[in-house]
């Protein structure tokens, strides 16, 4: 069972490297800007919020060890998750071209947030934090892109 949870926090965020042929013959050039754009801002987003907020994480809390390994520079950037924030934020910028690659990503960041509160490096709270990042980062330049769509 660990290792099943292992692999959900650590290693199916990887999955979502899948999209990059599929929306590279399926896409058009705008649309790949902004589903970049989208991704590269909602994780500089995510380093300013976990500096600002430096929240310890449940193993450093709760002093016991995870299930992986964390760099101890890490040990206070438990809000939001990064990994769920460019999930949720790569299946919702997709999720507005192609509804259901949009989803199976989307339910990639869900799954990824589960693994990663059961290994012990995220609490409930920043799980929902990188998903609404990622949804808000990717509605806001959906919008932007809509208002401009030169770019």
């Amino acid at each position: 069972m660990n290792s099943l949870i292992v692999f959900l926090a650590e290693y199916l965020v990887y999955f979502s490297l899948l999209a990059v042929p599929y929306l590279w013959l399926r896409r058009e050039k705008h649309d790949l800007i902004r589903i970049l754009v989208t991704v590269v801002v909602t994780f500089a987003v995510t380093e300013i919020l976990k500096t600002y907020f430096a929240t310890p994480r449940p193993f450093v809390a709760e002093g016991f060890t995870p299930l992986v390994s964390i760099s101890p520079r890490d040990f206070y950037g438990s809000f939001p998750s990064e990994h769920v924030a460019y999930l949720s934020a790569l299946g919702s910028a997709i999720f507005f071209t192609e509804k259901i690659p949009g989803v199976l990503i989307f339910l990639l960041a869900v799954l990824v947030g589960i693994g990663r509160v059961l290994v012990g490096v995220h609490y409930p709270v920043d799980i929902l934090g990188g998903l609404i990042l990622g949804v808000v980062v990717a509605g806001f330049f959906k919008a932007l892109h809509e208002l401009f769509p030169v770019w």
